[in-house]
């Protein structure tokens, strides 16, 4: 249902993957799904039935050409009888070198895509002309290529800012970053939000729970990346929208299921 493909080389640090998932008459009980906060910004091209935002116990229409920009906490989606979706995962240094509107105006929303760039329609078109996933993913590298042209920007402190964060976010101080860059802790915080639409400690937050996910034992030594266990029951709920026992037994929504089918690789 879900394969996953690596863009070019020449768009490492770009676009983290590209996903397509794709399955007819879906049963009504695999029709919910969970987007995680995975620290991405994703380009959603949504095919055959529509898909809603769960909020509230509300249904909310996604649009068919959607961005997804980084979201604190994971949100609640379902799909109709028919799914065909073309997933675009940019880093935040992918987004901002790609696009000029700008990143912290995306969090925590999901948007049409015209209103980030006008171009993205046109690869829309495109990818619903290819014929094949090889062709799909042939547009998609050609559409980013010449993107990163037309906006040349030095992303060297950023790359800098983010590297960091990552190393650090078992035991982010963001007063030791602030001192670390020569900033203050506003100034920090305020730069970092321009360059990825969250502060480092949310963004450190997200990453320190997928490389928990990713590198611990569920049972021993996953608590010990937190204060307790109580603390990781809570964030666990935050980011994946379920608690530790319900994502140790099979999960009926596709994205978790894949994930976790998969080792549990982001």
């Amino acid at each position: 249902m879900i394969q996953r493909f690596q863009a070019t080389d020449a768009l490492k640090g770009i676009i983290d993957y590209i996903w397509i998932v794709e399955q007819d008459n879906l049963a009504p009980m695999n029709r919910q799904d969970i987007i995680m906060p995975l620290g991405h910004i994703n380009i959603i091209f949504n095919y055959r039935s529509p898909y809603y935002l769960i909020e509230r116990k509300k249904r909310i229409l996604i649009s068919n050409s959607s961005v997804i920009g980084q979201i604190k906490r994971a949100k609640h989606v379902q799909y109709g009888e028919n799914l065909y979706q073309i997933g675009i995962s940019l880093t935040p240094v992918g987004y901002i070198q790609s696009f000029e509107y700008p990143i912290s105006r995306l969090t925590e929303r999901i948007c049409s895509v015209v209103d980030v760039s006008s171009g993205l329609d046109q690869l829309r078109t495109q990818l619903t002309n290819a014929r094949d996933n090889e062709s799909i993913i042939t547009a998609i590298n050609d559409y980013f290529i010449e993107r990163i042209k037309l906006n040349p920007l030095d992303t060297q402190r950023a790359d800098h800012m983010l590297s960091y964060v990552e190393q650090q976010c078992g035991n982010l101080n963001v007063s030791h970053m602030a001192a670390y860059f020569g900033f203050s802790i506003s100034t920090l915080e305020r730069t970092f939000k321009r360059y990825t639409g969250l502060t480092p400690k949310v963004y450190g937050d997200i990453v320190k729970f997928q490389k928990s996910i990713v590198d611990a034992n569920w049972h021993t030594e996953i608590y010990e990346q937190y204060y307790d266990q109580s603390h990781f029951i809570k964030t666990c709920r935050k980011f994946a929208g379920k608690t530790v026992s319900e994502l140790e037994k099979s999960a009926d929504e596709l994205t978790l299921r894949y994930l976790w089918q998969s080792k549990n690789k982001f």
